[in-house]
């Protein structure tokens, strides 16, 4: 199997345009964590609770699945395992980690995924299942993943959507047995924070950055449960109650996101250590998303009709 993917990357090789390198370079630049974390800040500040928190738990919990996944299985790079495949630089850059299973192509499923089941309209499949394919074929012309490393994403991808959905559901028919839901996930975060801190350390493996991928996972599904917690406790944010003003929350909402994670690392990491800024930067997005804007918008509501 690895050796059949390994083919399929060098007949791509052989095949690849300048104009296709350009072209999939921005379809997975859009599977970079900034924008699927914008992406999540849309969904709930447009639509609100019901398709976000099903789409953001399918998302940080298989996040967390994929990168233990990636650092159990410890598989190089494509161009480690065979010197003659030559990825696109620009993509190169930002591969950073193991290869299987590929990080962008799991997260477009588990949140494109996950808003699909949610939004529970079947002609919404055909446009979330065409992305997911393009970003997996991206990930492949670029020469960072093979195919095989492709499918183990999706294989990941899809009981976690199922089972995401399935707890929030569970959340929303019986809110007082939440606990049950936010503690099992919770656990699994840490579990898997855990079993990567204690494994072996693969050969030729950094110390420094071995697992860090699994700990900035488990940090954002952490801050996500305990943001969610708060917000459907204390908050309620209910975007039809902004009228006009959610294109307002969108705009200033998604900007904050992106200042976020072009200066946060930088500017926590002589306090906090490289590790440590990754993970409040993973931290801040869920905070950010569902707790800190939904409370600054609560005084843009429109007052309720007497």
């Amino acid at each position: 199997m690895n050796e059949t993917g390994l083919n399929a990357l060098r007949w791509v090789q052989e095949n690849r345009t300048p104009d296709m390198e350009a072209f999939f370079m921005r379809v997975t630049e859009a599977g970079d964590g900034v924008w699927l974390m914008a992406a999540l800040g849309v969904l709930f500040w447009l639509f609100g609770a019901r398709i976000a928190y099903r789409a953001g738990l399918a998302l940080l919990l298989g996040d967390v699945a994929a990168s233990l996944v990636k650092n159990l299985v410890c598989l190089p790079r494509p161009w480690l395992r065979d010197p003659l495949i030559e990825p696109v630089a620009a993509a190169k850059w930002g591969a950073f980690g193991y290869s299987f299973p590929s990080g962008h192509a799991a997260s477009t499923a588990l949140l494109w995924g996950g808003t699909a089941v949610a939004a529970r309209r079947g002609w919404l499949w055909i446009p979330a299942l065409a992305w997911i394919a393009l970003m997996g074929a991206s990930r492949v012309v670029l020469g960072v993943h093979t195919p095989v490393d492709v499918a183990g994403s999706w294989a990941v991808a899809i009981p976690v959507v199922w089972a995401a959905a399935w707890a929030v559901g569970r959340v929303e028919d019986n809110p007082s047995r939440g606990w049950q839901v936010l503690g099992i996930a919770a656990l699994a975060g840490i579990a898997a924070a855990l079993i990567v801190r204690w494994r072996p350390l693969p050969e030729g493996a950094d110390p420094m950055r071995f697992g860090r991928d699994t700990w900035r996972a488990a940090a954002a599904l952490l801050a996500f449960l305990a943001a969610w917690h708060v917000e459907r406790t204390h908050i309620r944010y209910e975007p039809a109650q902004l009228g006009g003003y959610r294109i307002l929350a969108v705009a200033a909402g998604v900007l904050v996101i992106v200042l976020m994670a072009g200066h946060l690392r930088r500017l926590t990491a002589p306090w906090l250590g490289e590790n440590g800024a990754i993970a409040a930067l993973a931290v801040a997005y869920p905070v950010w998303i569902f707790v800190v804007w939904p409370v600054l918008l609560k005084g843009l509501e429109k007052p309720e009709p007497r």
